[in-house]
Parts: C-alpha cells; structure tokens; sequence
C-alpha cells in the first residue's frame, strides 16, 4: 500500500484507554470511523455487498463471509510476516435484537432529512410541550433533540412504503410525487391499487425533461416516518382539511421511555417540518411493567407474566386497577400478584356495598329520580352529611390529580374512599336505618347518599376499570347506554363540610382506640360496654363527641358517655393509700416495717380523713405511732375493670365491668350471629321470614327472655321459642360454644317473601297487610285474582278500600312498549326515539297527522306544521325496576336484565286460561328428550304441565324450594327432588350426581313418565360440565328405555357455545323461546 495515510495515528474521542489504546480506522464500516473519514478526507472504502460477503474489491477474498474469512486473512498476514500478535478480547458489540447475531456496519447511499436545519425549533417546542413527568422533557427528550443528527429516512426492504421518489433513467431528472393523484396518468397504475412496494414499483411515468422513462427508487421510507405524520394523515389531511381543523394538533400522547428517540421524536420533526410546530401538545411517558425480579420480562429469563393468566383468575379490571394505582405512570412496576389480589379485594368490597344498596333499594322499591336529594335535605343525618363531603372533596382530589396525570394518586383516593368512607363506616352507619319496614324518610335519605355515591365511584372509575363501573351504572341508573355516554361529575362546593369532617375524623381516632382497647381486655365488639368517659377533651374532641354522640356510641357499641372536666373524676374513682417506707423507716427505724405493714391494711379513705385534721395516729402493740402526711402517698385508683388510655384529644376511660342485662343483650347478639350464619346456608333473602326454635338450659333461656324480641326483629323470626326439649326444624345445627353455653338452633323458612313483595307492589297494601293476607292462605297474585271480595272481607286488618285497592290492581291493564333495534330497551309506543340510547326506533318517515308530510325517523315534531309527536313521561314515574328473576335494581322498560339475563316480559305462571286453537301446543313424545332454551324455566314448566294434563305421570329436579314450586303450579303432590345442602328429606345434594341418576332412573322405570330438570347450570357450578353431561346422557337413556319424556330448562347464557352444542346434540329436539313482547303469553 503506498500513499500519505499509511502509517498515520490520529487521536479519538471514542476509542477506549485500554490495552494498546490503538484501533484501526475503516470508514466505510461505522458511524465515527465515517465521521473521521469524512473529516481527514478518507474515502469510505467498503468492500461488503448486502448478504455480508467480499465485493470484487476485496480481491482474492471475493466472495467469502466476512466471518469466514477471517481465520484466512490473520494466516495469510502471518505468512506475509505482518502479524504482529493474535489474541481474542471481550468487549461491547452491536448484536440483532431479534437472533442475537453480530452485526456488520458498512456505508451506503441513503436518504436523509436535514434535521439541523430545524434542529432548533425542535428544541423550542420540546420547552414549548408539557412533559409528564417534567425530566421526560426537560433532560431526555431535550438532550436527545440537542444532539440529533440528520435523519436516515430510506430503508431497503420487500414491502413497505415507498419512499415517493421517481428518476428518468436517461437524464437523472427526479421528482417527488405527493399524492395518488399524480400517477393516475402513469403507466402501470390501476385505482384501488396497493401502493406499498413492491406493487407501487410497476408504475412507470414520463419524464418531462426527456423522452425517457421514470422509474421509483428501489427504496422504501422509514417506519418512523410514517408514525411521525399520523396525527394529520389518521384526520386525512391534506385531503381533508374540515376533520384537520377540528382535531388537530393532539392534546395529549402517550408511550414509553423508548420512545424518546422513537415516536416522540418522529412525530415532533415531521410536525415541525410540516407546520413548524410538534404535532401535540402534552406528553405522559410511561414506565415499563417488570417481572417479580425486578428485572425486564424475557422468555429466556423465564419471568414473563402472560397478561391472559391474570385475567382469567383476577379479571381486567383487578390489574388495570392494580397498575394505575400501584405507581406514578412513569415509574416502573415489578409485578407483584398481590398487588392484583389487593386491587380485586378492593372491587370486590365495592360490589358487596352495591349489593347491600341495590338489595333493599329493590325490597322498598326505592327511585332516585321520583325525587332529587334536595327534597330529603332535611332528613339527611351528620354522617350523611358527611359522607357527601367526602365524595365532593374525591372529586376535587381526583381532579386535580387527573390534570396533572397523577394517575396513581387518583386511584388511591378513590381506593381510600371506598375501603375507609364508604364501607368501613358508612355503610356500618346506615345498616340499620336501612331495615326500618316502613316508608320513612330518613330511610330515603340514606337510600339517596349510597345511590350518589355509588353512582359517582362509576364515573370515576370509569376510565380506570371500566367493566364494574359499567356494571355499577346499569344497576343503579342504565338510563343511557353506557356509563361512558355521561358527563365528569362537577364539584359541588355548596355540600363540603370541612368542619363535620374533622369532627368525624376525631370520632374515627377515638372508635379506633375504644376497639384496640376492647382486644386488650378481651370483650368483643358484639358485647356493650356500660360506659365511656372523656375526661379534659380538647375543644375540638367535645364538640366532635358533643354533636356526633350517637355515632360514637353506634360504633364501640357502648349505652353511656361521659365528657368530663379537669376536676371530675370517672364515678366510682377509689383512693389508694401508698405507704413511703423510706420516710417511715427514717421516723421509726427497726419498727418500720410493721408500721408500713399495718398502714397498707387500713382503709384509704380513713387516712385520707385523719390526715386532712392532721397527723394519722396508728396503734402498734398498744403504742401510739403518729403518722404524718409525708409518710403516706394518696394516689387516685379505678376500679377493677375500669381501662384508661391517653390520646390525643384527652384520657379515655372503658367501663369493661359485665353487668346481667349487658351479658343478657351480649349472648343475643351471639345468638344472632350464628342464626345469620345459618340464614347464609339457607341461602335466604334478606326479607325471608323464619321461625326459630332454641334449645339450651332453662337458666340461660331465662337470662335472654328479655332479649326475643331483639333476637325476632334482628334475624326476622315470626316466632321464637326457647325449649330444653329437641328441636324440629328444617335446618337444625348444635352449636357446643356459645360463651359457654351449648346451644341447638332449628330454623325453619317460612317462604312468604316473594308474596310479600307482590302483595305490597298494591298500593295501600302495606307489610302488615301483606303478611296478613299471606296468613290467611294467599301466596301469590294469583291465588288473589282466584278470591272474591267477602273472602277477602274475612282477613284480619284488611280495610274495604283495601280490598278495592286489590281488585283495580289486579284489573289494570298491562302496556306493552315497543323494544330499541339498537340497545334492546323497552321503549314507550309513543315515543320516537330511545331515550337510553338515543337512536330512532324507526327507519321509515312518519306522515304527520295534520298536514300528511313527511316525519323523519327519531324526530319528534313535524318539520312542516310543527306538530308535536313524542308523548313525554309523567313525572314521578319510577325509572328502575327489580328484575323479575334475580330482583337487581335494572331501568324501567328493559327487556333484559343486565344482571342475570332474564327477559322481563315473562309468561303467565298458570296455564288455566286453556290454550287456544291457533296456539296449540306441542305434543311431547314418548321415548324423547326435549331441551328448552329459555332464561327462565317458563316454557319447560308450561310443557310440564301439558304432559300431567295428558295423563303423564311427572317429576321435577330443582333448585327452586319444592314448596314455591307446588304453589305455583298448583301441583299439591308433585314429586319434587330439591338439590340443596341442607340434607332433609326429598333432597339430594348437587355433588351427589349417582344418587340423582339413581332416583330418576327408578321413577322413570315405574312411573314411565316425564322428568323436568331445572338446574343444569347449578349441577355445573358444583361439579364439572363434562360430569354433568354423563348424567344427562344416563337420564336421556333411561327416558328411551322407558318411554318417557325428558325436559332440560337452560339459560343459553350460563353456558358457552360448545357446551350448549354438546347439549343439543343428546336431545332429539330443542326448542327456542323468544324474547320480548311475542313471548309475553303462554297460550
């Protein structure tokens, strides 16, 4: 090699001080060996085509990978004595991201943008944009736009977007074409072609310098680029300028750290070339989700959590939940799995608090829109006050929080709402408010406070966990469609109450301290305490105790509190005389310890009095000893069982002493916990009446007579009895430690919710009536509708106008609406378009009863006589109904309930009004099976029915309690197997599938009749699909062997697709029951 460049070192700022601190230059393979090539006048030599194998130039390596050819170059240097040392080193490389193998870097011909002709104006409006957090902008992003090179914008590949550039071959013209309109009059191009390459390569165009032809660049443009423009080219622009104007530039974007070079970048240098100026104007960026390690999650690390698995055992809404909250957006996470249970607990309380709302909002038939929260102001109580307070002030916070992108801090005072505000005390608060049977207003008031607080936690948890808020809203409102079609909550200032919520809070410290001091000394909360005392309470405190004293009480479930001053003293406070040994032994010295003996045995309060004449005279073996005040210490002492505790708002005294009417209410409340237990097992509703039968000994039967009437009320028992004799009950348990005590408690259901809430749907008909009327043997509406009036005249606390109520209800006229294409709601006939959805409920012009013109569809006046159209709802129309199936609060007019699925527009439970000819029913063959795809077993009870009419022979399998079912039906000794836990007679339980299979084989080999079987779904719930199905088939079989009939209810919905399938594949016919206004008669 000859020439100046020889033999030249040159200094570097990249090279590395280590080993000889020399490396070889080669400018035509690597950025800065490029850049100094290009500062010293070195040409960029590179003798490597695309595959990675020596050009021509390379001689007589022509041909050979670079990687292969190395062990021949190092041997021919070594030959050629030019060799000077061979080692290996380790040091840092570029690899593929992809197959992890070395790179080769080599200078080619690219396309470029000269970014540093605008590079400052990039960095203007990087200041310009708000960043989130701040660093992402003022450190990274600025540093990174600082020293921003000009960017490479053509790539070489098979497909992509052409890079738009056309050259004449003949005179090296070239052009810049900027839309699919310029090469319409090309040759090659078709409309509708693909334009991507390599499609767009065939297009051909003149040139209008030459004669010669235009071709593209083989080149294609940078994926990059393509994203930079998306925030015009996604409006259409410049196609389209109306959408451009309207929407651009972007408010806010989102992505990652790696994004600074990235999109951030991208799109700020396309913005600024194109309109001088980034294309939006906030930016979060986020943090990356980490394996439990710590470290980046990678298949090779083995610490990939697969968002899938998550979901299926905790839910979308638990982990969008757990990663809002867990950090700020731009921190990274290490995935913990109990941050996710955490966050679904969460939810989870929150659904539990909508049940216990929804629950008896349903039993009182409670409507949040008959009448607004102002109309109860004043029966709102301090805690609910209170708890609207806090909701206004999550709303500021949450605000506040949202604007600044604070997601995290959003989320945890949401979180902290629900756990803390809501229902850890105020739902505590209101529960008994919430049992009151009659209509009161104070009941309302609360029923109002829950529905605008949970209505609002669905608006704000909207954008977080948008499924539960979705459920929240229809349950509780369901006016529109989606919770998502209604405003953010505005703060409403006029209800912040910062004063009653720092009352409430003292309240809260001093509850906390009562409990903590109550685990200390071993007396459970269920127990009342006689008294609290609060001596030299701060201002604040007596106030706080002063106004919200039954809270207080409510809540460390105490019957007395004392606030005390400086000079009072907790009654009963005793003296405690302390003799000063070393005070007496100085007067009295080898007699010291008798004397100090004998004083501690005499009373303190005699002391007390001597001394306060002077000296205390105490007699020793018949000799005088003067006692002086310095001699004796008198302290102040509490009785046993007396606790007192320092605090922050003053002493706090616990009067733990148990008296006989404190024990008497303590083991009732005991007492009604283990039979609220048993309720649970029933799986009873909250308005189910029972009777309850105890058996204990006769003193402590005796010690709680005080109590039934407590005990009745609180677990709902129409009858409690006490008795040392068995108990028989339908549910019996023996409970061997009740304080002590061995307890038996029977309970037996009394099954007369469901005709109480029928019964009192009447107006005028109230719980005592309704109850009445179940007493006297009506069970249903329609054992009413069978009743003449001198039959209901005989009912004890029935009025005439009573009776007339009940007749005018049960002859009203049932309206039929017509049902929304779009959201399925029942909608009023009269009204033309939903008011849920908003949508036109029909699709055809109107004529206009007046002037004949044409209406179109959804509007409700005429456009040419002004006619109006839309009849508007009377006010005070309930908006929310209960579901007829599953009673979940659901709006007015659905045909669906959200909740279970059920259709609303059921049919006739009774079939005594005959079946017309022109509805005639199927005919039930022998020897088959029959399954009914229904969401309620209607139309399955209906064939049921039918078949007993024709002379067969029947057995139901249920879940429904055999009782309800006989009473419905009318079917006074229909065999009825109830699956159940409970364990009595006529029970199976649902796990017991061969015992099942057993029975039904044996009734259908003797009775050759016909089985309804009911509960698919809860057998499935119990077992496994697949068990379920072999029983089915055995059941299927036996109905062939014996000529009988098998009938399957199952809501379609409980079940996928393939099991469903798997299902009708066992019947020899399924039978599908329409939904909505056709299926509302039985024939």
């Amino acid at each position: 090699m000859k020439g100046k460049w020889v033999h030249k070192v040159v200094p570097s700022e990249t090279v590395v001080a280590e080993y000889t601190g020399l490396v070889h230059s080669a400018p035509g393979h690597g950025p800065e060996d490029f850049e100094l090539g290009q500062k010293l006048g070195l040409p960029a030599f590179s003798p490597v085509d695309a595959r990675g194998h020596f050009t021509e130039d390379a001689g007589t390596y022509a041909g050979q990978s670079v990687r292969e050819a190395n062990p021949r170059i190092v041997a021919d240097l070594r030959t050629a004595h030019a060799l000077l040392a061979e080692e290996t080193i380790v040091h840092a490389y570029g690899h593929c991201w992809r197959c992890k193998t070395p790179i080769l870097f080599r200078a080619t011909v690219q396309w470029f943008l000269k970014v540093t002709d605008f590079k400052p104006k990039m960095v203007e409006e990087v200041g310009r944009v708000r960043w989130f957090p701040d660093w992402a902008g003022s450190a990274r992003q600025l540093d990174w736009t600082s020293n921003l090179r000009d960017w490479c914008i053509s790539r070489q590949r098979y497909w992509g977007i052409p890079l738009p550039i056309w050259r004449c071959a003949k005179c090296t013209h070239w052009t810049v074409i900027g839309s699919a309109d310029a090469l319409r009059k090309a040759n090659g191009y078709a409309a509708g072609m693909d334009l991507h390459r390599p499609g767009i390569d065939r297009v051909v165009l003149a040139c209008e310098k030459c004669e010669g032809e235009m071709r593209r660049v083989p080149d294609t443009v940078d994926v990059w680029f393509d994203s930079g423009v998306s925030s015009w080219a996604s409006l259409g622009y410049p196609a389209r300028e109306d959408e451009f104007r309207r929407w651009w530039p972007q408010d806010w974007i989102v992505e990652g750290p790696d994004q600074t070079r990235g999109w951030f970048n991208s799109q700020l240098a396309a913005g600024v070339v194109a309109f001088d100026r980034a294309p939006y104007d906030q930016v979060l960026m986020h943090g990356w989700v980490n394996g439990p390690d710590g470290r980046q999650m990678h298949k090779s690390l083995g610490n990939v959590i697969e968002p899938e698995t998550v979901i299926s055992k905790f839910g979308a809404d638990s982990l969008r939940f757990y990663v809002i909250a867990v950090n700020a957006p731009w921190d990274d996470i290490t995935f913990q799995e109990d941050g996710v249970r955490n966050a679904h607990r969460t939810l989870n309380i929150l659904w539990n608090v909508l049940r216990f709302a929804t629950t008896y909002m349903v039993l009182d038939r409670f409507d949040p829109f008959a009448a607004d929260l102002s109309s109860i102001e004043g029966h709102l109580r301090p805690e609910d006050r209170w708890l609207l307070s806090r909701l206004e002030g999550l709303k500021t916070t949450v605000d506040a929080e949202m604007a600044t992108y604070s997601l995290h801090r959003a989320a945890r005072a949401v979180e902290s709402f629900i756990l803390d505000d809501l229902s850890r005390w105020y739902v505590k608060l209101v529960r008994g408010r919430t049992w009151t049977e009659t209509d009161d207003r104070d009941k309302l008031a609360a029923y109002h406070v829950l529905f605008e607080a949970l209505s609002t936690l669905a608006l704000l948890l909207a954008p977080i966990t948008p499924h539960i808020a979705e459920a929240i809203y229809q349950r509780l409102d369901g006016r529109k469609l989606s919770v998502h079609m209604l405003d953010w909550p505005v703060v409403r200032e006029q209800r912040l109450r910062p004063e009653l919520e720092r009352s409430m809070a003292i309240v809260q410290e001093l509850v906390e301290v009562v409990s903590k001091e109550r685990q200390k000394g071993g007396r459970k909360l269920r127990w009342p305490l006689k008294l609290i005392a609060v001596r030299t309470a701060n201002p604040e405190a007596a106030e706080a105790l002063a106004t919200l004293r039954s809270i207080f009480l409510d809540q460390v479930n105490a019957k007395d509190l004392a606030i005390l001053g400086l000079t009072d003293e907790f009654p009963g406070t005793i003296v405690v005389a302390k003799p000063d040994s070393a005070a007496i032994g100085k007067t009295y010295k080898a007699l010291a310890p008798r004397i100090v003996k004998l004083l501690a045995a005499r009373p303190a309060e005699e002391i007390r009095k001597a001394l306060e004449r002077g000296p205390y005279v105490l007699q020793v073996e018949g000799q005088p000893f003067s006692i002086e005040p310095s001699m004796v210490r008198l302290e102040k002492g509490l009785p046993p069982d007396v606790v007192r505790v320092e605090t922050p708002h003053g002493e706090v005294y616990l009067d733990l002493r148990v008296t006989p009417a404190l024990q008497a209410e303590a083991y009732a409340r005991e007492l009604i916990r283990r039979i609220q237990q048993m309720r649970k097992e029933l799986d009873l509703d909250v308005d189910d009446f029972i009777a309850t039968a105890i058996k204990t000994d006769k003193d402590f039967a005796a010690s709680l007579d005080s109590q039934k009437a407590f005990i009745a009320r609180e677990t709902r028992s129409r009858s409690l009895t006490f008795a040392d004799k068995p108990v028989e009950s339908e549910h019996v348990v023996e409970w061997k430690d009740v304080d002590g005590h061995a307890v038996t408690i029977g309970v037996t259901p009394l099954h007369l919710s469901e005709a109480v809430r029928e019964f009192t749907r009447i107006p005028g008909i109230t719980m005592q009536k309704a109850m009445a009327l179940f007493d006297a043997g009506y069970k249903s509406l329609a054992t009413l509708r069978a009743a003449t009036k001198q039959e209901l005249a005989a009912v004890d606390g029935l009025a005439a106008e009573d009776i007339d109520r009940i007749f005018e209800f049960l002859s009203a006229p049932q309206e039929v609406g017509a049902i929304c294409r779009t959201c399925q709601a029942s909608v009023p006939s009269e009204m033309r378009r939903c008011p849920r959805c908003g949508e036109a409920m029909t699709i055809e012009a109107t004529p206009c009863p007046r002037c004949n013109s044409a209406i179109p569809p959804g509007v409700d006046t005429c456009p040419v006589c002004g006619l109006a159209l839309s009849v508007q709802t009377p006010p005070g129309t309930p908006s929310r109904v209960a579901c007829v199936a599953c009673g979940e609060f659901i709006p007015v007019g659905s045909s669906e309930c959200p909740s279970c699925g059920a259709p609303q527009t059921l049919r006739a439970p009774s079939v005594s009004t005959g079946v017309t000819v022109d509805a005639a029913p199927p005919l039930l063959k022998d020897s088959s099976s029959y399954l009914i795809r229904e969401a309620t077993p209607e139309e399955a009870y209906r064939l049921f029915l039918i078949a007993q009419q024709a002379g067969k022979k029947g057995m139901v399998i249920t879940r429904l309690f055999p009782q309800k079912v006989r009473e419905r039906f009318g079917l006074a000794d229909l065999p009825i197997l109830w699956l159940s836990n409970v364990g009595k007679e006529d029970t199976i339980r649902p796990k017991d599938l061969e015992k099942l299979s057993l029975a039904a084989e044996q009734f259908l080999s003797r009775e050759n009749g016909v089985v309804l079987l009911d509960a698919v779904e809860y057998l499935v719930t119990n077992n496994n699909f697949l068990t379920v199905l072999r029983l089915v088939q055995s059941i299927r079989d036996q109905v062939a062997v014996n000529n009988g009939v098998l009938l399957l209810s199952i809501n379609p919905s409980t079940l996928d697709a393939h099991q469903m399938t798997l299902l009708e594949r066992e019947v020899d016919r399924v039978v599908d029951v329409p939904t909505g206004p056709t299926a509302s008669r039985s024939g």
